[in-house]
């Protein structure tokens, strides 16, 4: 059982509390008030007496009564400063009156007044006692009730937090699956990315046929952009192995890959990331380079290592309004150290088959004269 079911038990739990209360009886004649102070206390009850000169905030003032007798047989006094007095000083206090003489339209105005009982003296001494207990308990339930009814809602009030934190922990959950459900999406689309690439290029054992198909594969995944692969011939110097001219003209576009590469790979060589510029004259700029060349693109520089060598160094660019996007920049990152391995595999290739390669050429005639080594 949690809280809330426990909760919920104790605002179904009756607590009726039937003993002895305060009650107070006003009025003039001593004989009737003795009367009804005997027969309440024969009860338990703790009652007080007063004359009706006394004002209920003086009695009040000590004391607080679960009832009050009142005689309207004194013409002189008026129950309504009583009613009103009763009410803004203790609402929940039961108010009877009594009368030796009473008739119809003294009942009834009482009654209207606010009063919950009127008694015929001495007619009804007898029965005081049990319909005072009987309007006792209908105020007490009546208060219980009450009472349930404002732990209800304190109840509604702390499930409605509890629902509305709950909402909040549940749509943070929601966004954070949401998240990393999108971010594995990703991982998982690289990873296939990958794998087709690596498929690819494993394939090709010839430089040249490998960067066309590096670079395919690029454009296809990328987009349309210009892009150079400059592949190192030396120590410090960098040589154009391919490139892609999509919308330069094709002089023009000569002349700048030239000029690009001994200025972009010393710098990039040594870079281990990606390198997203989004103003090409940021870029122009670092590196030395006319800005007008660039102006209006975004630009791109990654190194493709194998281990801790550097194997190429590429630089992407094309019109700021077609941007490498973040998915562009997660598929480079994919593909860079791919084409890196595969790149120094082919050239370790070539080195093992020169290095095996005869020396020297065998002439025609050795090989009839069996003279071939």
């Amino acid at each position: 059982m949690d809280q809330f079911d426990k909760a919920f038990n104790n605002i179904n739990t009756h607590k009726c509390d039937n003993g002895p209360v305060n009650i107070l009886v006003l009025g003039t004649e001593v004989n009737t008030v003795d009367a009804i102070r005997a027969s309440l206390e024969i009860h338990g009850h703790k009652v007080s007496t007063a004359g009706l000169s006394k004002s209920f905030e003086e009695l009040s003032l000590n004391e607080e009564f679960s009832a009050v007798f009142v005689s309207v047989d004194d013409k002189t006094t008026s129950t309504e400063t009583l009613f009103e007095s009763v009410s803004l000083l203790s609402p929940n206090t039961i108010i009877v009156g009594y009368s030796s003489n009473p008739n119809t339209n003294k009942v009834i105005q009482f009654i209207r007044s606010g009063g919950s009982d009127f008694f015929n003296m001495p007619k009804d001494l007898n029965c005081v006692a049990e319909r005072i207990a009987t309007l006792l308990q209908k105020q007490q339930e009546e208060k219980e009730t009450k009472d349930r009814a404002n732990y209800a809602v304190h109840l509604c009030d702390k499930m409605n937090e509890a629902r509305h934190l709950a909402e909040e922990t549940s749509g943070a959950l929601n966004n954070e699956l949401a998240n990393i459900h999108c971010e594995t999406q990703k991982k998982m689309r690289q990873c296939a990315i990958g794998a087709e690439f690596q498929t690819l290029l494993n394939q090709e054992l010839e430089i040249e046929s490998m960067l066309r198909t590096a670079l395919g594969y690029m454009l296809t995944r990328i987009g349309a952009m210009n892009a150079v692969v400059y592949l190192r011939e030396g120590i410090g110097d960098w040589g154009i192995g391919a490139y892609i001219n999509h919308d330069q003209q094709p002089e023009q576009f000569q002349s700048l890959i030239d000029t690009i590469g001994p200025a972009v790979c010393p710098n990039i060589c040594t870079e281990e990331s990606v390198k997203h510029i989004i103003k090409g004259e940021l870029f122009a700029d670092r590196m030395g380079l006319d800005q007008t060349d660039f102006s209006g693109n975004e630009v791109v520089t990654y190194s493709c290592f194998s281990g801790d060598q550097c194997m190429a160094v590429v630089v992407l660019f094309r019109d700021e309004s077609r941007t490498f996007n973040t998915e562009a920049i997660d598929t480079i990152e994919t593909l860079r150290s791919i084409f890196g391995q595969q790149l120094d595999t082919i050239v370790k290739i070539h080195r093992r088959a020169e290095s095996n390669w005869p020396s020297e050429s065998v002439d025609d005639d050795d090989w009839l004269n069996d003279k071939a080594a």
